[in-house]
């Protein structure tokens, strides 16, 4: 039986499906700021270097031209990307209710396991948003006992590139824009990138209308007492920003079930500058699965070798009981090759 309704299923069309699956439009994360990116390997590696070139001297006529020193580091970091994943079983009872429904016809049964596909690639999906996430907040990816895994990525992220705001924003008396404008200054001091944008909740973002410091930029008052109360309009916001030539604000308030609550991606709290070629600054990375291994070798592979990378899909069944399951792997991680030219700012 279940060998005759498996017959109908190809892994290299199970495969085909998954990967027609994109990264949902609102994952922000993965999507532009740590890009997916995938790896003909199993492990991350992140190369790393500081050169310095001081000024040449001059010299006076016939005297010797002065010696100088090669000052330059690089650091190779490498480490295994863990593997995830999900299985979904079609029981007993569920295969006997199936059957009686459909009779000898097995679409039913080839259109749940479809549907269960959509769940797996769905779900790692929601794993790495969750898991870029978490390396933006601090600068670590960390598992605390996840399905028995314990670990902890630290990228090195400098305590100064992750501040907290003078006063919350929420206060009457706080001044953001003299706050964003210190963490863009010393971004320039340590030679990064101007920021292209931000990132930040909608509750972040609302604050600026109402902030007193704003509302003076705007109307352009010396004198606070003189200032009209009424709160700002989103493009009146915009006009300020633009007047301090700061960067355009992205809003991120995604929420993902984790054991069935939901949790934010990102705190709420948390006003994120972010550089411009994300590519060159952090990657979501994905590596070669064992599963996909096996589905690209032998004689009539599945998936090529070079489809081998990402999210890969099997299916199979047991007798005793009797099961039929799918099953979703991976083996990724967000990664960050730069660790010191963006902000993550408590502000709230």
């Amino acid at each position: 039986m279940l060998e005759t309704l498996l017959r109908d299923i190809d892994a290299a069309d199970l495969n085909v499906f998954a990967r027609t699956i994109t990264t949902p439009a609102d994952f922000e994360l993965t999507r532009t700021v740590i890009p997916e990116r995938r790896l003909n390997s199993v492990k991350f590696r992140i190369k790393s270097s500081k050169r310095r070139v001081n000024a040449a001297k001059f010299r006076a006529y016939d005297a010797q031209t002065a010696v100088a020193r090669r000052q330059a580091e690089k650091i190779i970091t490498e480490g295994m990307l863990p593997p995830l994943g999900q299985k979904l079983i079609v029981g007993e009872l569920e295969q006997i209710l199936l059957d009686t429904a459909r009779g000898a016809d097995a679409s039913e049964f080839i259109e749940l396991l479809y549907d269960d596909i959509e769940r797996h690639v769905e779900s790692i999906h929601n794993r790495m948003e969750l898991a870029a996430g978490d390396l933006l907040v601090d600068g670590k990816f960390s598992l605390n006992g996840e399905n028995g895994l314990t670990l902890e990525a630290d990228f090195g992220v400098p305590p100064a590139n992750m501040p907290t705001a003078a006063k919350p924003w929420s206060a009457p008396t706080s001044d953001p824009i003299a706050d964003e404008l210190r963490w863009i200054e010393y971004l320039r001091s340590i030679g990064a990138p101007l920021p292209a944008r931000v990132l930040t909740s909608y509750k972040a973002r609302a604050t600026l209308a109402a902030n007193n410091a704003y509302r003076a930029a705007y109307y352009g008052s010396v004198n606070g007492s003189t200032t009209p109360t009424a709160v700002l309009a989103p493009n009146e916001v915009e006009v300020v920003r633009a007047r301090y030539n700061l960067p355009p604000i992205t809003v991120y308030d995604v929420q993902i079930s984790v054991d069935d609550a939901y949790q934010r991606v990102i705190p709420e709290d948390r006003w994120i500058l972010l550089p411009p070629n994300p590519e060159s600054w952090a990657e979501t990375q994905y590596g070669i699965t064992a599963e996909s291994l096996v589905l690209s070798s032998g004689t009539k592979p599945a998936i090529t070798r070079q489809d081998a990378p990402g999210i890969v899909i099997t299916a199979d069944y047991q007798d005793d009981p009797v099961q039929v399951w799918t099953k979703g792997a991976a083996v990724a991680m967000p990664v960050m090759y730069v660790p010191d030219i963006h902000i993550t700012a408590k502000v709230l």
